[in-house]
């Protein structure tokens, strides 16, 4: 009887958070017992707010219990029948550091159990490395997490993709009004039934890692996705469009930068299959979306070359749409 009123205290938890993306994709982020603080601020930073619970899937984050040495699988700590008859066996178990995983292949819910931890830093990568779920069933319908900032003009997404240290967080900072900059680092792609990408903006974890900033992220705002431009340096500004082929192997290495720091202990058929999707959803992305490499000089007005290239992308589609639609 005490198990089954631990299980309805879960899923009544009136202190769970929903995350919404433009797909439909959805999750209920739901805390117990140790992990209430932890979870307040992790849905602090990504500005999710408080919910009932719902039919979204649920993301449950536990706490190891004191004095194990190993963790055990997910039916050990919330009895059967926790979501809706949860299946006592068949857990798979992913573990990253701190933090592990339980998925299984017949439940749409995910298991995230934490070991109690007082150091800043290692808490801020267990938030970021939390995601993972979240990610993959992105990945899953098509989308992918890209190193890339994310900027906007007249409501439409453009990101700017660079390895770290190398201009996304420069070039942000120097775009004039009426720009926006809705993060400079981690961007997520998902693409709806419509096969349309849209783009999430989502934390710059090494400023919080490094308390360089306390800011937060809304990254439930969604914008649709116009253009990709790769950045480098040059001498002078100059948008170059490249093609799908290069395009596909640009936005794969991006995202494998943020994908392959949950792809420890994976068995090597998994992690085959994960870059595998990941390179297929990249191939699909760069025939959708017009892709540039963008060199941009220390002093120039790069953002012009950036206007310049997505006024010759829709004029160059609507005359496309037009041909087509003669024949």
């Amino acid at each position: 009887m005490a198990r089954a009123n631990f299980l309805k205290r879960i899923l009544t938890n009136k202190n769970g958070y929903n995350l919404c993306l433009a797909n439909g994709q959805s999750w209920h982020i739901i805390p117990t017992k140790g992990t209430k603080s932890w979870v307040e601020k992790l849905a602090s930073i990504l500005e999710l707010k408080a919910g009932k619970p719902n039919a979204h899937p649920k993301l449950v984050f536990i706490q190891k219990e004191s004095g194990k040495k190993d963790y055990k699988a997910p039916t050990f700590r919330l009895a059967p029948n926790t979501i809706e008859g949860l299946p006592d066996y068949g857990w798979k178990e992913h573990r990253l550091g701190t933090i592990h995983i339980w998925s299984h292949q017949d439940e749409p819910h995910v298991i995230c159990e934490i070991t109690p931890e007082k150091y800043h830093e290692i808490e801020i990568i267990r938030m970021w490395t939390s995601l993972h779920s979240i990610y993959q069933r992105a990945q899953d319908s098509g989308g992918l997490p890209v190193h890339a900032a994310l900027v906007s003009q007249n409501g439409i997404g453009i990101l700017l993709s660079a390895p770290g240290d190398t201009g996304k967080s420069t070039c942000c900072r120097r775009l004039p009004h009426p720009w926006q900059v809705l993060c400079d680092d981690e961007t997520l792609i998902v693409r709806d039934d419509q096969k349309r990408y849209l783009v999430h903006p989502f934390p710059t974890w090494s400023d919080l890692l490094w308390k360089r900033s306390e800011r937060t992220w809304n990254v439930q705002h969604h914008l649709p996705l116009s253009a990709i431009f790769f950045l480098e340096q040059g001498e002078t500004d100059k948008a170059i469009p490249i093609g799908q082929g290069e395009a596909a192997i640009y936005i794969n290495e991006s995202a494998n930068q943020v994908c392959q720091r949950t792809w420890r202990n994976l068995g090597k058929d998994e992690e085959r299959k994960l870059r595998k999707l990941l390179f297929q959803n990249a191939c699909q992305l760069a025939k959708a979306v017009p892709t540039f490499t963008l060199s941009v000089s220390l002093s120039g007005r790069f953002w012009k070359e950036i206007e310049k290239a997505l006024y010759c992308s829709v004029k160059k589609e609507n005359l496309d749409s037009n041909n087509q639609n003669q024949l």
